[in-house]
């Protein structure tokens, strides 16, 4: 019973810290969102940046917590039903991570939108650039002769 007791706090304090990286994941997406609607390519870099370092951050807490978890072979003693403080720390941790996980998928959604469609502006772009193209490329029979010998180089 006394590994019970001692895993609790280190198991509660591990689901917190889940919590706490999902917060910054939605902050981040957030961020992102408002890069990709403002073209900012360097922001938009460094928000995946941040976002696969929270996902990095994410695999290892989960590893954590299936040990700590594996740690705990019994259940909770029948003692800590109702309403202890404890039921109602889990049931905020709960609603919380209910919370955040609706709000990280809105925002996958919103940023997989906003991805699509800047995926679709550049395929038009690109359409219009390979159009241009042999407006703005000079026929070969006009370049003089130094100038073809420094391409041919």
């Amino acid at each position: 019973m006394d590994d019970i007791d001692t895993s609790l706090p280190e198991l509660s304090k591990l689901i917190e810290q889940r919590l706490a990286l999902l917060r910054s994941l939605a902050e981040s997406l957030e961020c992102s969102s408002l890069a990709l609607v403002r073209n900012d390519a360097e922001a938009i870099a460094r928000g995946a940046a941040h976002q696969a370092e929270l996902c990095r951050q994410w695999s290892r807490l989960e590893d954590e917590l299936r040990r700590e978890a594996g740690r705990r072979s019994a259940p909770p003693s029948a003692g800590a039903s109702g309403n202890s403080p404890e039921t109602e720390h889990s049931a905020r941790l709960q609603a919380e991570w209910e919370e955040l996980g609706a709000r990280i998928r809105y925002l996958t959604r919103v940023h997989w939108s906003l991805l699509r469609h800047l995926q679709r502006s550049l395929a038009v772009l690109n359409r219009v650039v390979d159009s241009c193209a042999p407006t703005y490329t000079p026929d070969p029979g006009l370049l003089r002769p130094e100038v073809r010998l420094r391409a041919g180089e």
